[in-house]
């Protein structure tokens, strides 16, 4: 794949990563092979967070020995100087190395929120730079790309990392012309809008962006080979076939697909919506696997085992239609006008699939 800069950061990334939230799902095996897979690829960039499970654990190991050679992001949720600078640390000492090369402060919400983390936490950063444990500093965000406007416009970042794809644009209007403004590295996640997508022509349509890397997850070796065959494309144009593509998923998509914006929050029912519909890995899983290959996923048991109750639970709160039926606040105050209730309540028979799966396979053991 041929290399782009990240902004001022003076790295050169491919322009296809992997994102590592996925890999916090299956057995180490399993997704070790997968790092070793995007390595073999040419991949050099890694993006991890310390909320993504064990992820950083896994991709510590699996990288070991290939340090020098590639590039290494994680995040952290802090709220305050001590825990981000703890968060640090524990970073450093999961995956196993002295420094990781980017750093961001991870899913600022509001302005509010980005006042918050410009204070303590971005001083644990600044701090953590100039002893040399991370090198560049950034911030990413789900919500209004003008949360990220903001924190911008107040302190000069060097990698920031944001939703983009087919159906959500919104970062190409103001966020994105000022990162290029301010030279600011652009790494994208969610390039395939969590697997609603086909990831072929999602990645394709993102590669002819102005971005530097796009960091996809991968559930498979196969998946993540597909993923470079795009990056390592000659030319990224469009033919006319797939351009109308792009326009009709975009379409399709447009009243289908959360951009956890968080406008629908809060739940009197205390339903995690815009994680529920937008980020929840384990449930693209099982929808972009089908319910056979998720029957015999090489799943991380603790994985399994530490959200089995917050889904029942979930699955509940989901199948109350007296609370739900009676309320609809979220989808009056849905900016991008989603039909969510309906939403919700077609994954709940998915998600008892699920558990009844994970039910049959724990019996196995």
């Amino acid at each position: 794949m041929k290399l782009r800069p990240l902004g001022a950061t003076g790295l050169n990334v491919a322009p296809i990563g992997l994102g590592a939230a996925q890999l916090g799902s299956s057995e180490y095996e399993h997704s070790g092979k997968i790092v070793f897979r995007a390595l073999d690829l040419g991949v050099n960039y890694f993006d991890t967070a310390r909320g993504y499970w064990d992820s950083e654990i896994k991709l510590g190991k699996a990288l070991k020995g290939e340090r020098e050679n590639v590039i290494v992001s994680s995040k952290t949720t802090g709220k305050t100087k001590s825990e981000a600078a703890q968060h640090i640390d524990e970073s450093l000492e999961r995956l196993q190395t002295d420094y990781i090369d980017n750093y961001h402060l991870h899913a600022l919400s509001d302005l509010d929120d980005v006042d918050v983390r410009l204070g303590g936490p971005l001083e644990a950063l600044i701090e953590a730079k100039e002893a040399g444990k991370i090198r560049h500093i950034g911030i990413t965000g789900h919500t209004f790309p003008s949360v990220l406007v903001a924190a911008l416009n107040r302190f000069d970042f060097e990698t920031l990392l944001v939703p983009l794809n087919i159906v959500e644009r919104e970062p190409l209007a103001e966020l994105i012309p000022l990162a290029i403004k301010k030279n600011v590295g652009i790494t994208i996640m969610k390039p395939v809008a969590t697997g609603l997508l086909p990831a072929p022509l999602a990645l394709k349509w993102l590669m002819n962006q102005q971005i530097a890397v796009a960091v996809p997850g991968a559930t498979t070796v196969s998946e993540m080979e597909q993923n470079v065959g795009i990056g390592n494309l000659a030319d990224f144009t469009l033919s006319a076939d797939e351009d109308a593509e792009v326009a009709k998923w975009a379409l399709n998509l447009a009243t289908d697909r959360c951009r956890i914006c968080m406008e629908c929050l809060p739940c009197p029912s205390d339903i995690g919506i815009p994680g529920t519909l937008g980020t929840d890995v384990m449930y693209n899983h099982y929808r972009s696997m089908g319910p056979a290959k998720f029957a015999v996923f090489p799943w991380e048991l603790s994985r399994v085992e530490g959200e089995w109750q917050e889904r029942e639970a979930t699955i509940a709160k989901i199948d109350d239609h007296a609370a739900c039926d009676s309320c609809m606040q979220c989808e009056s105050r849905c900016p991008y006008n989603l039909p969510i209730v309906s939403m919700l309540r077609s994954m709940s028979p998915n998600m008892k699939d699920m558990l009844d799966i994970w039910s049959k396979e724990s019996s196995k053991v």
